[in-house]
């Protein structure tokens, strides 16, 4: 499905009474419930295990229903059918641009011998099956108790102090949620394939290797050669049994609780010529317990392609004084119209962490009424959560893909040796293996660059609290001239910079962090663990526990420009409004320095996810109780790394592979760029008394999003996701909406 099923429940209730007195004294309360049940069906993951050589099903095990594949590929390519089919790809090329013969003759006459029989061999079938991880069904519910007091201050109207008041509120809020996945269990399809057994017999386990206790309970042997599970592209195992024995559900359930009780007093503490000085003073105790359960499945990650996840338990309490003074300067003066000062503090006690300061100062200057010059600094703390604490340390299996391995198009298919002549890896990725003690030209795992290692996650109780530095300073003008219409216009630049942010990195973030570094150096390499092999050094472990980045600093600026005005056209009166938001990207870097004080600096600003400029304009055109409205979203044009562009190279003996190719591109880059994108959306809308009823289109000129080559950006068959692209084309939409207690 699109879009998964969801039904919430929220209900609400709360009442406050006033006593008459002095005080006014009025006692306060909430609650509120929230359910929450979440069901989504998606599309199922593929399903590649390693089929041991002598698994009677293995399509190259000659001893059992297949065959020997050294026979079988030595019969393709002296099949006259493929080696016509062959030469007729190739003749062209290799006559255009001379290339060596070699090139243009099937693989067979290259190397001048067959493979010859190689006897039973692995294999890895890939395959989608039904109902494989792709259901999801979660339900949340949650619970929040307020109650509290508050009222007025008269005893400490003294002097010039006056109007205080004050509030005491005690909060509380639980949540409770549960979910539930079904899959395939790896350890039992492991098992049904022989992968225990030392003579790859199915359901057998004689290399005493540790498994869950359900793992052997109903053992059958799997077939993943049959004809079901490839045909239609979702397939199903063989038999109902097959099914019944490698499906389970992936169970969790996570209770949350926080305590809060505050306590706030605001007034007046003393008059300036431009007005009252208002204070507030606050202090506020919180307590946060976290208790996440998973089933043994899901613990210990049993499921194919899914690691394991302990879950997480712990708590801790944080304590917090705070104070806020509003000065107003000057008003009403020439050339100042209102200059106030905003100053703010706050002291914060973290169980784990200690205690720190943090502020912020805000200053508002008018020169005139319509013209409004803003300026805010501050500072800010933040411990560590819960998750970030006290995630159980675990480890699971899971797939990964590993650049520096030869890959399969690069071994030669008869001598299993390295072709530099079909290598399409980058030159800085190749270095970078080198750099750190991988010879890619040596090192393969006979053509798998895709395989299975563990991962550590877990909580960590030596990671550095996060701090930030902020400035932003702006403008925003209302025009004064004329009543005719209304037009503000508005800009905002801004300068963050955090240290030591708190990152869960994943695993394949780690290996690609190292490895396609334009720079060379990568603080995330000594979390790389590899172990020698007969066919070169493979990762055995990776640590993707939580980690503090140095530095991370964001710089920007926004506009926004508003327009309402009305007029009148064939005797009849409209309404138009026109609101134009635009943000520039001036610096998004991260900072990494290793135990070595060596430091990573990376930019990301008009890098993919982080476009220079992005854009949005609304404009809508009403008359009585119709309206009309369009809209634009606007995306510069990105590229995967402005610091370390591709050079061009000759598409035939070089590095790229996603140009057109001779005649139109012998000379050409790796399409791992994006030129600016547009898009329009339209509706028509009507509304009743109690209802609106509307219809119109998104990607109203149905713009098509880039393609890119994948091994440069993410992406879903050449389509990058996760950028701000369109993926669905030109989308019709009927929007009903109805208040059935009246009001418009």
């Amino acid at each position: 499905m699109l879009y998964g099923e969801v039904t919430n429940l929220n209900v609400m209730t709360y009442g406050e009474y006033t006593f008459e007195g002095e005080m006014n004294l009025t006692p306060f309360f909430e609650i509120g419930y929230v359910e929450n049940d979440f069901f989504s069906i998606r599309g199922e993951g593929q399903l590649f295990p390693r089929v041991p050589p002598n698994n009677p099903f293995n399509i190259c095990n000659p001893n059992g229903f297949g065959v020997d594949c050294g026979l079988a590929h030595d019969a393709m390519l002296v099949n006259p059918n493929f080696v016509e089919q062959f030469r007729q790809a190739n003749a062209a090329l290799c006559a255009q641009f001379s290339i060596p013969l070699q090139f243009c003759e099937p693989p067979l006459f290259r190397s001048g011998r067959p493979s010859g029989p190689i006897g039973p061999a692995t294999t890895i079938p890939i395959v989608s099956v039904r109902g494989d991880g792709n259901i999801i069904d979660r339900y949340l519910e949650q619970y929040r108790y307020v109650g509290g007091v508050g009222g007025d201050l008269p005893m400490l109207n003294i002097g010039s102090l006056s109007d205080w008041s004050f509030e005491f509120s005690y909060v509380h809020s639980r949540s409770d949620g549960t979910g539930r996945r079904p899959g395939i269990r790896g350890d039992r399809l492991d098992l049904a394939l022989g992968v225990f057994s030392t003579t790859n017999t199915p359901c057998e386990n004689n290399t005493e290797e540790p498994l869950a206790y359900d793992t052997a309970e109903g053992c059958v042997p799997v077939n993943m050669f049959a004809r079901s599970l490839y045909s239609p592209i979702i397939g199903d195992f063989a038999t109902e049994a097959e099914r019944n024995y490698l499906f389970d559900d992936r169970d969790f359930a996570t209770e949350y609780r926080q305590w809060v009780v505050s306590y706030y007093m605001t007034g007046t503490l003393f008059a300036l010529p431009a007005g009252a000085v208002s204070a507030g003073v606050g202090v506020e105790y919180r307590e946060d317990q976290i208790t996440s359960v998973p089933d043994p499945v899901a613990r210990d990650g049993l499921f194919f392609g899914f690691s394991g996840d302990g879950g997480a338990s712990g708590e801790k309490y944080t304590q917090e004084a705070f104070g806020e003074v509003e000065l107003p300067i000057l008003a009403g003066q020439v050339a100042a119209s209102e200059l106030t000062l905003n100053l703010s503090a706050r002291w914060t006690y973290d169980q784990y962490y200690g205690s720190a300061w943090t502020g912020s100062a805000k200053l508002a200057y008018r020169p005139i009424d319509s013209f409004l010059l803003r300026a805010t600094g501050g500072t800010s703390f933040r411990a560590p959560n819960l998750r970030e604490l006290f995630l159980r340390a675990q480890t699971g299996f899971l797939n990964i893909f590993d650049p520096c391995l030869i890959p399969d198009d690069a071994l030669d298919p008869v001598t299993g040796e390295y072709d530099p002549d079909a290598e399409d890896r980058e030159v800085h990725v190749l270095e970078n293996c080198r750099n750190n003690g991988v010879d890619p030209t040596m090192a393969h795992n006979n053509g798998f660059n895709v395989y299975n290692v563990e991962i550590a996650t877990g909580g960590a109780l030596d990671i550095s609290e996060e701090t930030s530095e902020s400035i932003t300073v702006g403008f925003a003008w209302e025009q004064p001239f004329t009543n005719a219409f209304d037009l503000t216009l508005g800009a905002n630049y801004y300068q963050i910079e955090i240290e030591n942010t708190i990152i869960e990195p994943n695993a394949q973030f780690i290996i690609n962090n190292c490895y396609y570094t334009e720079t060379g150096v990568s603080a995330f390499c000594p979390r790389l663990t590899r172990e020698p092999t007969d066919t070169g050094p493979l990762l055995s472990y990776i640590d993707s526990g939580f980690i503090n980045r140095d530095n991370e600093t964001v710089r920007g600026v926004d506009f926004n420009v508003a327009l309402d005005t009305t007029f009148t056209a064939f005797d009849r009166p409209f309404e138009l409004g026109v609101d134009i938001h635009a943000h520039r990207t001036i610096e998004r870097s991260e900072l990494f320095v290793d135990d070595n004080g060596i430091e990573d600096f990376d930019t990301d600003q008009r890098e993919w996810y982080y476009a220079e400029i992005r854009g949005t304009a609304n404009v809508r055109l009403d008359y009585d109780r119709w309206r009309v409205a369009w809209s634009m979203r606007y995306i510069s044009d990105l590229d995967q790394d402005v610091d370390g562009i591709d050079d061009f190279d000759n598409a035939i003996t070089g590095f790229s592979d996603t140009c057109h190719g001779p005649p139109d591109d012998l000379l050409c880059r790796d399409v791992g760029f994006a030129s600016s994108y547009l898009l329009h959306s339209a509706s028509l809308w009507y509304r009743g008394d109690t209802w609106v009823v509307g219809a119109g289109a998104s990607n109203l000129l149905d713009e098509a999003p880039p393609q890119v080559d994948p091994t440069e950006v993410f992406s879903i068959n050449n389509t990058p996701i996760g950028a701000g692209y369109d993926l669905f084309g030109r989308t019709y939409f009927l929007n009903v909406r109805m208040r059935f207690f009246g009001g418009q």
